[in-house]
């Protein structure tokens, strides 16, 4: 019984912390994990989500840094719901027409993400034609490579022309 109210507690805790961010099911750690290494996944097929947009939030990134009209309606989400980023997690905005899901992960060995900014020449050179780094992406187009680089593997958000 003790346990019971341990784990309850946990869980509220965690709704508390993390808000929405804990009810967020519609990308979860297992479609990234079932990613294979050097292939690009187009979101709609490891996703239900119907995304107009999909957005990194880096670690430390509470906000995205565009002004325009998809931006200020993240924000005001981001805002109204206390998203705070830290260094341990990263996490992908998920913008649909009417909702607006946080799908937040924690940064290990396993599972990690790289920007756009961060995308070097020799992380280019792995990714597949046709794929370009965006840190917002548009739903119909959005797609992930994950990379094994510096004994990590990382996620690359972006979008593939052509079929994947």
């Amino acid at each position: 019984m003790r346990f019971t109210r341990f784990i309850a507690s946990l869980a509220t805790l965690a709704s508390i912390a993390y808000g929405p961010l804990a009810k967020a099911g519609s990308l979860d750690e297992d479609a990234f994990r079932n990613i294979p290494l050097g292939k690009a996944t187009k979101f709609s097929s490891i996703s239900s989500f119907d995304a107009q947009a999909v957005c990194l939030l880096q670690p430390y990134q509470d906000r995205l840094p565009s002004r325009d009209a998809l931006a200020a309606r993240v924000n005001n989400y981001l805002a109204a719901n206390n998203y705070v980023a830290d260094e341990g997690h990263f996490a992908f905005v998920l913008i649909g027409k009417e909702a607006i899901e946080i799908a937040a992960f924690d940064r290990s060995q396993k599972l990690d993400v790289l920007a756009r900014h961060e995308v070097s020449s020799s992380v280019e050179e792995m990714l597949p034609k046709g794929f370009a780094p965006h840190d917002c992406a548009s739903g119909q187009s959005a797609a992930f490579i994950k990379i094994g680089f510096r004994a990590r593997h990382y996620l690359v958000l972006g979008e593939a022309a052509g079929a994947l």
